[in-house]
């Protein structure tokens, strides 16, 4: 018997030999062809799903910036907060006395077209003038921006982050140049307006410069550089509370509804009756946030989907009322604060996370150049998930989204989440080999001093390697 129990062993170890040195030949290959920098840092981690067993690691413990990689293992932790079968919803109460609250969902993906069909929704309910018209904006805090994220360097490129939104927060401004080609002019059709300060030059090449003056609040935008010819280019709103209320006073107005006040902001009331509603269910957000690599859609999900962890969490409960503010007895949920437990709870209830781990989370969407994870703990995470999470529908296979004109051969058989900021690449997912063997795998691509699509390139050519390996 112990003859036996040993040539197993021998058997079982001669097959990890084997698997790791089949993946180790073609995966060393590629990072040695691509002739990556010294300062250049590459952490790969590849394990086998239905094993767990790692299989090839290089630089697995080094603590890196995941990029948007990262949206992978804060969604999930958040999908498990909502569940599969959640819908973002906005929703319009009444209360005894007849004033209506439009309570704010939080859903990324809200435009006009939405509010518009909630509205007439309403109309069919609701006879009269409005007497009142509150909004209840209590989904999430209203802090624009996580840690790690400044106005200055996001603005124009990012919208704010908000319980107020619509159309992605955004407005579209046209330029147009001139017959006599001796100046710019500059259209809005949106209520909502900006103050420009035209510098713009007619070049031939467009290279416009948004700054903003007397800060944020003021609305005053200098334009600056150059432009060739006639475009439209989107910016995001600078006052999130203004453009919703200016896009809800229109809808009112084209469905010839009365209402005789400005919206004041109320928490809706305990007894108020729910008259007409919004849905989105979750599935949707989540395809949009890995297909697209949305930061703004990632972020408020993230909020979203802390808060309800937490009213659902007695200790946390207990914990918010403590913390908050003093003059106001609410307790402080849906906040990035909320998310960051969640997140921690959950992979601490996995076992993926020790009091010896440095892992930092400094903001859901992997744009933060605070975040510092391994490729050991992100293929781990991703093996527990395979089994404990649906996140794995919702990654894109190839030449889909972020994967675009990527492995197009791979199609069906990757699925995987793309990262890219500034000197940081990432790719991590799961991968059917040719063989029909099942893998997780975490690259992460740090300090390199070449163009972006070389490092992409690497990353193709680790995948065909454990793809095509025996």
């Amino acid at each position: 018997m112990l003859k036996k129990i040993l040539f197993l062993c021998v058997v079982f170890l001669n097959i990890s030999i084997a698997s790791f040195a089949s993946l180790s030949i073609p995966v060393n290959d590629a990072i040695d062809n691509t002739g990556l920098g010294r300062n250049s840092v590459i952490s790969v981690t590849i394990k086998d799903l239905d094993t767990n067993d790692t299989l090839y690691s290089k630089h697995q413990n080094t603590y890196l910036n995941p990029a948007s990689s990262l949206k992978v293992f804060t969604m999930a932790a958040a999908l498990d907060a909502l569940g599969d079968k959640y819908h973002f919803e906005t929703i319009i109460y009444i209360d005894a006395d007849k004033n209506l609250y439009l309570k704010l969902g939080a859903d990324p993906l809200f435009t006009s077209a939405n509010l518009d069909e909630l509205i007439k929704t309403l109309k069919k309910v609701y006879v009269g003038k409005i007497k009142n018209f509150y909004i209840d904006d209590t989904v999430i805090d209203k802090i624009y921006y996580p840690d790690g994220w400044a106005a200055d360097d996001f603005w124009p490129n990012s919208p704010k982050i908000s319980p107020y939104i619509i159309d992605n927060n955004t407005v579209k401004v046209t330029f147009s140049i001139l017959k006599e080609k001796n100046d710019v002019k500059i259209s809005q059709k949106n209520d909502y307006k900006f103050s420009f300060i035209n510098e713009l030059q007619i070049s031939d090449k467009t290279n416009i410069i948004p700054s903003l003056n007397y800060g944020e609040n003021s609305g005053i935008v200098s334009l600056r550089g150059t432009i060739s010819d006639d475009l439209t280019k989107e910016f995001p709103v600078l006052d999130t509370a203004q453009f919703f209320n200016c896009k809800l006073r229109k809808t009112l107005d084209n469905n010839e509804i009365s209402y005789s006040k400005p919206f004041y902001q109320k928490r809706t009331p305990a007894g108020a009756k729910r008259i007409a509603s919004y849905r989105r269910p979750v599935r949707e957000v989540m395809s949009h946030i890995l297909k697209t690599s949305d930061n703004f859609s990632t972020e408020v999900t993230f909020k979203l989907a802390g808060g309800i962890w937490a009213k659902e969490n007695s200790e946390y409960i207990e914990k918010a009322y403590q913390t908050s503010n003093k003059n106001n007895k609410t307790a402080p949920f849906g906040t990035f604060e909320n998310a960051k437990e969640m997140f921690f709870d959950y992979y601490k209830k996995a076992g993926l996370i020790t009091e010896d781990d440095k892992i930092n989370l400094s903001d859901a969407s992997g744009v933060s150049r605070y975040n510092a994870f391994t490729t050991k703990w992100m293929s781990e995470a991703l093996v527990y998930l395979n089994q404990n999470s649906k996140i794995k529908d919702y990654m894109i296979t190839s030449n889909e989204g972020t994967l675009s004109r990527r492995m197009r051969e791979l199609e069906g058989a990757l699925r995987a989440k793309t990262g890219t900021i500034f000197g940081v690449s990432s790719l991590t997912g799961y991968l059917t080999s040719k063989n029909n063997k099942n893998y997780a795998f975490s690259i992460i691509i740090q300090n390199f001093g070449v163009r972006p699509s070389v490092v992409k390139g690497l990353e193709d050519d680790i995948i065909y390697g454990i793809y095509f390996a025996d």
